[in-house]
């Protein structure tokens, strides 16, 4: 690519990813003979022709819908992935926080993983020794820190990630909506000691649904669509433009969902089956509640992983739950449960997100954001919170 890139630098010309995804092997003797001239695997293009400059001391924002190869761009860029088509360069030490608890061992303690984090990227022993302090103390886990990993909650896993990635003196910090988790004082804690990187020259990539935190953060963006880059420009121009396609899109959206396998995968229905085995959109608290998710794939798949989130109304996460190994056969609905025995919720509204991810993780076949809305009502006056602990007294 000529010149080589200087520390903080990106350039990418002609970035393609190409995922293979493995269609289901087992069919009926009758689905052999009618589908027996369907291909083995389907391909499928995460990124195309995707030309990138990032310049030292930049913040880049990355916009788009679902699928639109927001986060496969951020793994290119980590070297987590190789581009499968054309050439990406970086420049310097990149530290990324991509993905909540990534590079964590749970069975160590935060001070462990500490130490394995700043080994991966390369530091020595005797920074990390000199540093600790100020990082478990920018992550507030004082009182944790000698404590598997295991039994921390996603906010203090985004915490230490966060930290230990600020401290490693990265060229390029990499961030993937990391900061929708946490408190909204960590929050903006973060925001500064990103100002605080940017200040001192550092380059940073950042990929988000909050346009917000985009025009906050960001200098230029970029807006992904099927994998290719259709605007780019000053992050506020950009962020518009996202906007406005999302409104035109709708009508074309709800039209092609009406027509039979137009899509690879797809979340066909989700139900909420009540205790009386009625369907509701309204549940009281501690009621059994079965999550019915209807999948369709017009070609089939094999060792899919499907999860199942719940959200607050404010789009805070409080949980979800992932079966492996779901295979689904080819051009049929497909029913699965995930029954409760009483839901944890207390009083609110709440929604389910359903995802559906290829068995290697590497590709995302179908995502359903509030798929499903449903409301909890309490029978506790005296309890408080979002969640209902479920627990016994046992009296003297």
């Amino acid at each position: 690519m000529g010149v080589a890139v200087a520390d903080g630098e990106i350039r990418g010309r002609g970035i393609g990813r190409l995922f293979k995804i493995r269609l289901s092997q087992s069919r009926s003797l009758k689905e052999t003979i009618l589908r027996r001239d369907l291909p083995q695997t389907r391909e499928l293009w995460a990124l195309r022709d995707v030309d990138l400059d990032v310049h030292p001391g930049e913040a880049l924002g990355i916009v788009g819908q679902n699928g639109s190869g927001k986060s496969t761009l951020l793994k290119l860029i980590a070297g987590i992935f190789a581009p499968s088509l054309g050439e990406l360069e970086v420049g310097g030490r990149v530290g990324s926080l991509i993905e909540i608890g990534a590079g964590f061992h749970p069975d160590f303690t935060g001070v462990e993983n500490v130490y394995l984090n700043a080994a991966i990227y390369g530091l020595k022993r005797r920074y990390v020794d000199e540093h600790l302090d100020e990082i478990i103390g920018f992550a507030e886990l004082e009182d944790f820190a000698d404590v598997p990993v295991r039994t921390y909650s996603s906010g203090m896993y985004m915490r230490l990630g966060f930290s230990v990635a600020m401290h490693v003196n990265p060229d390029v910090l990499l961030l993937d909506e990391v900061l929708a988790v946490g408190d909204e004082a960590f929050q903006q804690k973060c925001f500064g000691r990103i100002a605080d990187f940017k200040r001192a020259g550092g380059t940073i990539v950042f990929v988000s649904h909050d346009p917000s935190a985009v025009e906050r953060v960001c200098d230029r963006a970029v807006l992904l669509e099927h994998g290719r880059v259709v605007e780019e420009g000053a992050a506020v121009e950009v962020v518009s433009a996202y906007h406005r396609r999302l409104v035109n899109r709708a009508t074309d959206t709800a039209a092609r969902k009406d027509g039979a396998g137009s899509e690879l995968l797809r979340v066909h229905e989700v139900r909420a089956i009540a205790g009386d085995g009625t369907a509701r959109d309204r549940v009281t608290e501690g009621e059994p509640v079965t999550i019915e998710v209807w999948l369709y794939a017009e070609e089939g798949a094999e060792g899919a992983r499907v999860t199942v989130g719940f959200r607050d109304t404010a789009g805070q996460p409080l949980g979800s739950q992932t079966v492996e190994g779901v295979r689904l056969r080819p051009a049929r609905l497909e029913l699965l449960r995930l029954r409760f025995p009483g839901l944890p919720m207390r009083e609110g509204r709440f929604f389910v997100d359903v995802i559906v991810n290829s068995e290697d993780l590497d590709a995302e076949l179908a995502r359903d954001e509030r798929a499903l809305e449903l409301s909890v009502f309490s029978r506790d006056s005296a309890g408080s919170g979002p969640i209902r602990l479920g627990g016994s007294w046992e009296l003297p």
